[in-house]
């Protein structure tokens, strides 16, 4: 389901914010790749680091000091924690299976966990939870050039905590109609659909969203995530959207 609906989108030219560029419209980016870009997608001081990793030409695979930058880093967001980082998530055959942590979001972490960093990592990925490194399988090497930008997302997060508050008032208002709760439930910044048939619908929704000027996740098993920022009007409009997700036959677009 996911490259049909994302097939629907134009041509994208450029990415700004929380906002998409393409074929002469723009739209609000509530999917944020997942998770991947909930601090928007041109970070000013991500970007300076790629550039400065670039430079070096630090694409290669070899020991390097990024990898301790970057533990360091999920030291400070993980206090307490036992991670490793892995180059494929096929070196640890349950990694689909562990339960997933959100920034922002409540969730139970004293097991092993994946978590979703302001980052794309893939096909790296990183595992934590257990009790010691030493718990965890090797994990090899990885690129010093997507350390460097890992880690200064990380630091990004660490230093945005008010990127986890609801601010946005006529959303706020959207959420404490009836109509509204039987079919969003929210979570901090975090939306997810919760009537029955979500999944056989979400073609439809995700058509309507997007025509609206905005974008939904592809997989309605991805929550939609509020932007950092929207203008008045932007808010006004996806207030709108979330109150009709329904028609006066009680079917859902």
């Amino acid at each position: 389901m996911m490259m049909d609906l994302l097939q629907m989108l134009p041509d994208i030219t450029r990415l700004r914010g929380f906002r998409l560029y393409g074929g002469g419209r723009r739209f609000v980016d509530l999917w944020q790749c997942g998770g991947a870009a909930i601090l928007g997608h041109k970070p000013v001081k991500l970007v300076h680091d790629v550039k400065n990793a670039a430079e070096r030409g630090l694409f290669a695979p070899f020991p390097n000091a990024a990898g301790r930058r970057f533990t360091n880093a999920l030291a400070r967001l993980f206090p307490g924690k036992a991670f490793k980082v892995y180059a494929d998530w096929s070196a640890v055959p349950a990694y689909r299976e562990l339960p997933v942590w959100r920034p922002f979001c409540a969730a139970e972490t004293g097991g092993a966990f994946r978590p979703i960093l302001p980052f794309p990592l893939a096909p790296a990925v990183i595992a934590c939870g257990k009790d010691r490194e030493s718990d965890y399988p090797s994990g090899g090497f990885l690129s010093p050039f997507i350390l460097a930008a890992a880690t200064r997302a990380v630091y990004d997060l660490l230093a945005w905590p008010e990127r986890g508050l609801m601010r946005f008032s006529r959303i706020k208002e959207a959420f404490n109609r009836p109509e509204t709760q039987e079919n969003w439930q929210p979570d901090g910044i975090y939306i997810r659909p919760v009537w029955a048939d979500a999944g056989k619908d979400w073609p439809l929704v995700f058509r309507r969203f997007m025509d609206g000027g905005f974008l939904l996740p592809p997989n309605p098993e991805d929550p939609l995530i509020l932007p950092g920022e929207m203008s008045p009007g932007e808010e006004t409009a996806l207030a709108k959207l979330f109150r009709l997700t329904t028609d006066e036959g009680g079917n859902h677009f």
